[in-house]
């Protein structure tokens, strides 16, 4: 994980254009992202002090995807987690569960964080499984939450603690 620099716009700008990447981002765009608009939400992104974004890459120096913590609340200690894995040929490879754990260490270690929760299409089961394995859990249903092709679909709350993601990676330690 590095922070995301200018040179990576081109690939943001690809995934999200992807109507396969973006299917299950809670905050998907509906319309086609050019260039610009990538550099300047980078641009927002370096001066906002309530989102923190960072490049995926491959142990081999690939750029795969992006993960971050948005709706800082520092007062109370929480963030939203956002992940995306923008290579098709990366998913189901264990680089999401790698990425999200990696942001709820640098989340709850170096930001003294306390709760971080997402949002989930309800009916994307591999990336609940994802979240549930780095800590996780449900906390409720949003009915009807998203449009989704020619209905409305169901988004899953979830959360994970501070001391329950130590607990996990503790126990994952001696095991």
């Amino acid at each position: 994980m590095r922070d995301l620099e200018p040179g990576d716009i081109d690939s943001l700008v690809r995934w999200v254009n992807d109507p396969a990447v973006t299917l299950y981002l809670s905050q998907a765009v509906a319309y086609p992202v050019s260039g610009s608009d990538g550099y300047r939400w980078l641009e927002e992104l370096s001066r906002s002090h309530t989102d923190r974004a960072f490049a995926i890459e491959t142990l081999e120096g690939r750029l795969i995807g992006s993960v971050g913590l948005h709706a800082i609340r520092w007062i109370d200690r929480k963030a939203e987690l956002s992940v995306m894995i923008g290579e098709r040929d990366c998913w189901n490879r264990g680089y999401g569960t790698w990425a999200v754990r990696e942001m709820l260490r640098r989340g709850f270690e170096g930001m003294s964080l306390r709760r971080i929760y997402l949002r989930v299409a309800a009916d994307h089961e591999a990336a609940i499984r994802v979240y549930r394995k780095c800590g996780f859990q449900s906390e409720g249903l949003l009915r009807k939450d998203r449009y989704v092709g020619r209905g409305y679909a169901d988004t899953l709350m979830m959360s994970v603690l501070k001391e329950e993601f130590a607990a996990g990676e503790s126990g994952a330690r001696t095991t």
